[in-house]
């Protein structure tokens, strides 16, 4: 089975809520993610993703793909999902969460922002919050600092419930990091599921 070589992929621990990041016994992919603090996910029963994923850095310009790997992503999270009791909507507007989906590629960048949302929130092209409603910019209520070389899948989650406001940030209360699956739909699937595996958290009412 062939492996991909991370050249400097390593995560550090910025908050108590967060943990080692689990790498396959291949060595193939490593998966990292972390909550925001003090968020009940339970409260939550309902959530919208896009049926695309945004790529970075494959070409001169961002571009969302609907390819056919990138739906069986984006069914393989609603699966997820689903199963921890969560409802997907097709209508935004009704929906408690929402799912966003990045794909970085070759991209190299050390990140430490303890009040600043991540270095991508401001590349071109990135989610605009405008696609949730009346929001101007992103939140991450918790710290991180890692840094990584090369084909990502960047997961972020987002608390709908609150109205919009101009002045008021939406808040990412879950965030995940695939990184190494290039080109391997069903290792990527893998990797989905581990980042729900470790996140024992996360689930509606019903499944508490």
């Amino acid at each position: 089975m062939k492996k991909f070589l991370f050249l400097s992929l390593m995560v550090l621990l910025a908050a108590s809520c967060q943990k080692e990041p689990y790498r396959d016994s291949d060595n193939e992919y490593l998966v990292y993610t972390v909550p925001a603090k003090d968020v009940h996910f339970a409260d939550f029963q309902t959530f919208n993703i896009p049926d695309s994923i945004l790529v970075i850095g494959q070409s001169a310009k961002p571009y969302y793909s609907v390819s056919p790997d990138a739906k069986a992503i984006v069914a393989q999270f609603i699966s997820n999902m689903e199963k921890l009791g969560y409802s997907y909507t097709s209508d935004r507007e009704a929906a408690d969460l929402g799912i966003q989906l990045t794909y970085v590629v070759k991209t190299e960048r050390f990140v430490q922002y303890y009040s600043d949302p991540y270095w991508w929130l401001d590349y071109p092209g990135y989610w605009s919050p405008g696609y949730w409603g009346n929001w101007n910019r992103f939140y991450y209520p918790y710290p991180v600092s890692y840094t990584y070389t090369t084909n990502a899948l960047l997961t972020d989650m987002l608390d709908l419930t609150v109205e919009g406001e101009d002045e008021k940030p939406l808040e990412i209360i879950w965030s995940s990091y695939i990184g190494g699956p290039t080109g391997n739909l069903r290792t990527m699937q893998t990797a989905i599921d581990q980042a729900f595996i470790q996140s024992p958290y996360l689930g509606a009412a019903e499944q508490q």
